[in-house]
């Protein structure tokens, strides 16, 4: 689905991460994480097309991706629901004069009720908790029915009990869609069992992690993002 070659991404002309070589194949789920400022949320938002690279090649073929940014940077002020919001993800993936005569529909509401939101369609998004938001902003990635989910820290800012309950509903996405999952975090342990590959960000590195390597990074004390 997607192929990354000696790749570098930064912001004007410097690099924050530099020489990524990586395969995303169907059906992927990977976890990225590394210490602050390390490059992870950059290499994510290169991968979704955010960032042109500085240097290398990326091949995304025909994959169409679902970005999901930390709840925390999405605009408070906008006076949307949940569902709204959601329809702002599915009007994303038509063409523009479609998104003036498209009525709403059940597959909005199927969106949130995959995310386990449905019952928040009608609440205004900025009144909702960081672990509901999540939700809604998932929801509508969701809604533009993409091949790949690319998510920035989703279980920033919430519980322990959240951040499980987050990564299980990712797994039970993942495995009912086979859709490809490609996210950072800094909290790996929420992540065990459920994703295939983890890797490591640091001094503009990326190295995918032995079973070793994940043992010692758990073990230690990660910086928040």
């Amino acid at each position: 689905m997607i192929d990354l070659r000696n790749l570098a991404f930064g912001y004007g002309k410097d690099s924050v991460i530099e020489n990524v070589n990586l395969h995303v194949a169907a059906g992927d789920f990977l976890v990225i994480g590394g210490p602050n400022g390390g490059g992870k949320s950059t290499l994510l938002r290169g991968i979704a097309g955010l960032l042109r690279p500085m240097a290398g090649t990326i091949d995304r073929g025909r994959t169409r991706f679902g970005y999901v940014p930390q709840h925390a940077t999405v605009e408070q002020a906008l006076p949307l629901t949940a569902l709204e919001m959601v329809e702002l993800g599915a009007s994303a993936s038509m063409p523009w004069w479609k998104t003036l005569v498209t009525p709403r529909s059940s597959f909005h509401h199927q969106a949130l009720q995959d995310c386990q939101a449905d019952d928040l369609s009608g609440k205004p998004f900025h009144t909702l908790s960081g672990g509901q938001r999540q939700r809604v902003l998932l929801a509508r990635a969701l809604a533009s029915s993409p091949d790949c989910l690319l998510l920035d820290e989703p279980t920033a800012g919430v519980d322990r009990q959240t951040q499980n309950s987050l990564a299980a509903m990712l797994g039970d996405l993942h495995r009912s869609s086979n859709r490809a999952v490609v996210l950072v975090t800094h909290e790996f342990g929420p992540f065990r069992g459920i994703a295939k590959r983890f890797f490591w960000v640091q001094n503009g590195e990326l190295a995918e992690l032995s079973v070793a390597d994940f043992t010692g990074r758990q073990n230690q004390s990660e910086p928040a993002c």
